[in-house]
């Protein structure tokens, strides 16, 4: 799995509008998400971007789907084999 594909599964799952995280930020972002334990939320995955590449835009919703952190839990383990 291509960073660049976590990066694009970030900014749908986040509703992320403008970052500029690294291709190291991307590899920090995918251990850090590989490392999670239990049930993982769309807060835990927020906390972990802004951790590591600091303040990012995005969009505000209500009732936000979290089905999606599947697939990014998924990618991450592919981005860091």
């Amino acid at each position: 799995m291509s960073t660049e594909n976590l990066k694009k599964e970030l900014e749908a799952a986040l509703l992320i509008t403008d970052w500029s995280p690294t291709e190291r930020d991307l590899r920090d972002i995918a251990i850090r998400i590989k490392g999670l334990r239990g049930t993982v939320s769309k807060i835990d995955i927020e906390k972990i971007v802004h951790d590591v590449v600091g303040s990012y835009e995005s969009m505000a919703t209500e009732g936000v789907d979290n089905t999606d952190l599947t697939t990014l839990l998924l990618m991450a383990t592919k981005t860091t084999n």
